[in-house]
């Protein structure tokens, strides 16, 4: 399996998992005729099936608009759609927007590794940029052809202002995946918008940037110093700021709070890991800024500023936060190892590690800065970096019963698992399929593990539940190889879990479970 595939199942699992309990709209809303009303999305949906397979017709000329853009579209807006300034929003209503904004998360991660920038460079593209360092165009347009939009992306002329001749007639052919739940469906303004910043220098006196977009030179992944789950890229503001589509530029950092506009009480953000959350509009200047600026050395908790649109109990929510970031790091570690898993070959001495893999993911669940403090060539338990076990990332600490320093997550290694013991093995060495495959699984409590200590659970076929612990639930959680998270019964039997964690027996274990944002 090729690294991009991996990306594609990686991405399609996460959605699964977060999104699979959007709930529907309910089929006793009608129109004034006495129709079904549809949401946004399913008028997608019926659109795309009954064009997909219809062949395109010749084009000759430079006319060309989005497929998308032709399609008619419902002319009513769910009142449940519709935002009340100060408001809480309603749940449907921001699970909607949570997944367009993933949706655009995975295009600017498509995007980067591309062009290893959120961007494309003015080095590399100087024709894309004006005498002040801005694009000529929106990001939107450059994110198209990863939002299967690449017809409408060939259309513009990248070297031209927004504005000009050619491009202005292309705003009217706004994707829907930038207009908002309630903005009006023949509106060519979108609300999806990021700050724009300017690039300063930090505390060291190093290059940094106030905002994930400063003018001049974009950011890179590396860039992000306060980790990307703690940075923002987009945001959806108030009705009254949306803007022309194509139009390039940002909201001011400064005034922060007047460009957000009229919004609820909550505002959907998109973080640089490609989450989408709902922050609260008053939680002070101070916290904005950091959250919006990706390298001031400052990390914050999200849990008391959230709100959540569901009604699951927040301890659950931030579980199946803390597992996803999780998955992210698992992604973002096989991009930069050429999809093999840990350790790799650079972090071995003697063929075996000095620290966890959970040592080697802390710069991709925003821990760079913990990172580059330990000592990689001493053992675990070294004198240095045995201090560190008190700083143990909140990623790691699933149960706040269990002893601080100590974690929960776990591999199961031996033969016929993802960890069988030397360099980590490819992605194309698990044959029963990554969706089939456990990598990562949530142990009970009483066989929590020190975090940094590179020790995991053995593999035993005949009793794989013994090395796991004593559960008070009928379940535990479970970050599969495709990165979807999963309910693991309790009740599967040996062999069934036995199967889940081999790469190569041949058998797939049925009927798992997602673990949900919302209750079935």
């Amino acid at each position: 399996m090729s690294a991009h595939r991996f990306l594609l199942l990686c991405s399609a699992g996460l959605l699964l998992c977060l999104c699979s309990a959007c709930q529907q709209q309910p089929q006793d809303h009608v129109d004034q005729n006495g129709a079904p009303l549809q949401t946004q999305t399913e008028a997608e949906t019926t659109q795309t099936s009954a064009t997909e397979h219809t062949p395109e017709p010749a084009v000759e000329t430079t006319d060309l608009v989005s497929p998308e853009s032709a399609k008619p579209e419902p002319k009513t807006i769910d009142p449940k759609m519709v935002i009340t300034p100060g408001e809480k929003m309603a749940a449907e209503r921001f699970l909607l927007v949570r997944n367009q904004l993933r949706k655009i998360g995975f295009a600017f991660h498509y995007l980067v590794d591309e062009h290893q920038y959120f961007l494309p460079t003015p080095e590399a593209h100087p024709e894309f940029y004006d005498e002040n360092g801005r694009l000529k165009v929106s990001w939107r347009v450059h994110l198209l052809p990863f939002l299967e939009q690449k017809k409408l992306y060939e259309q513009f002329k990248l070297d031209e202002a927004w504005d000009s001749p050619h491009n202005a007639p292309l705003a009217k052919s706004m994707p829907a995946i930038y207009r908002s739940p309630d903005t009006p469906f023949d509106s060519n303004k979108t609300r999806f918008r990021v700050f724009e910043g300017k690039w300063g220098k930090n505390r060291e006196g190093d290059p940094a940037s106030s905002t994930a977009f400063p003018l001049g030179k974009p950011l890179r992944i590396r860039d992000f110093i306060d980790g990307t789950s703690n940075s923002i890229l987009v945001v959806e503001t108030g009705p009254d700021k949306a803007v022309v589509w194509t139009r390039p530029g940002g909201l001011n950092l400064d005034k922060f709070d007047e460009e957000l506009g009229t919004t609820a009480k909550g505002i959907p953000v998109l973080t640089a890991d490609g989450d989408s959350v709902c922050i609260r509009r008053g939680i002070g200047a101070p916290q904005w800024k950091q959250l919006i600026c990706p390298n001031d050395q400052t990390r914050i908790s999200w849990m008391g500023f959230r709100i959540f649109h569901s009604t699951l109990p927040p301890a659950q929510l931030e579980l199946l936060r803390r597992l996803s970031a999780n998955s992210i790091a698992l992604r973002s570690y096989l991009q930069q190892h050429e999809s093999k898993l840990p350790p790799a070959k650079t972090e071995l001495v003697n063929g075996k590690p000095l620290l966890s893999w959970r040592v080697h993911f802390l710069p991709f669940i925003g821990e760079k800065i913990l990172y580059n403090q330990f000592h990689l060539d001493e053992p675990w338990d070294s004198p240095h970096n045995k201090q560190f076990l008190d700083y143990m990332p909140v990623a790691y600490q699933l149960d706040p019963e269990v002893k601080e320093g100590k974690t929960q997550l776990v591999t199961f290694t031996g033969k016929n698992t993802p960890f069988p013991g030397g360099p980590g093995i490819r992605f194309f060495d698990i044959p029963d399929g990554t969706s089939n495959t456990i990598l990562l699984i949530k142990a009970a409590p009483d066989q929590a593990v020190p975090w940094t200590k590179p020790v995991d659970l053995p593999f035993d076929p005949a009793d794989p539940w013994k090395p796991l612990g004593t559960f008070a639930d009928d379940k535990t959680e479970a970050i599969m190889a495709d990165g979807s998270i999963q309910n693991i019964p309790t009740s599967l039997s040996a062999k069934e879990l036995g199967n889940l964690i081999q790469i190569n027996d041949g058998q797939i274990t049925p009927n798992l479970k997602p673990f949900s944002l919302l209750p079935e």
